[in-house]
């Protein structure tokens, strides 16, 4: 995991995009963005992740692999998955192959830019604005957790401004600092 704050530049997407300044794992804490590296065997890993679900109350889980060959209409769900957005639950995702970026907003609404790959498990908390892409290797294969029924429901900016997740995610980022 590598994280840093998104340079702006209006280049690809699925570029860098490093402005050279390095974001620390306690500034990610600070969003609430909780981030583990598993570097244990498949069956240890997924130890690891069966006792995350326990914790958390998750019931279910899916894998997803996103490629130009791999994604009906990849191109269109890329530009759906870069759009700003928060979710009402928290997402959590487990790189199992490839690379790809998590765009978040910091408490000053700039982006950083997490770069994720195999092993990385990264918890994006309910209510922060974020996003997806990969980078230019164009695969990645990830594990999502779910409480529920696995749904993926963007809430997009600024609809989400208001949203009741998104009020408690910016009080609960103001009370820890």
């Amino acid at each position: 995991m590598r994280a840093y704050y998104y340079d702006n530049s209006t280049a690809d997407q699925r570029e860098l995009h490093d402005s050279g300044h390095a974001v620390t794992i306690e500034q990610l804490r600070s969003m609430r963005v909780e981030y583990t590296k598993l570097s244990g065997t498949p069956e240890e890993n997924l130890e690891q992740i069966n006792a995350l679900c326990v914790e958390r109350g998750y019931q279910n889980r899916d894998e997803i692999a996103i490629s130009p060959t791999l994604l009906e209409n990849y191109e269109a769900k890329l530009k759906t998955f870069f759009a700003e957005h928060i979710h009402e639950d928290e997402e959590i995702r487990f790189v199992l192959e490839g690379r790809g970026f998590f765009d978040v907003r910091d408490k000053a609404d700039r982006w950083v830019r997490i770069l994720v790959e195999q092993g990385d498990l990264l918890v994006v908390p309910a209510g922060i604005y974020h996003r997806f892409s990969l980078d230019t290797s164009n695969y990645i294969r990830a594990m999502r957790l779910f409480k529920e029924d696995p749904k993926w429901t963007p809430i997009n900016r600024p609809e989400a401004d208001t949203n009741k997740q998104r009020l408690d995610y910016q009080r609960s980022v103001t009370e820890f600092c």
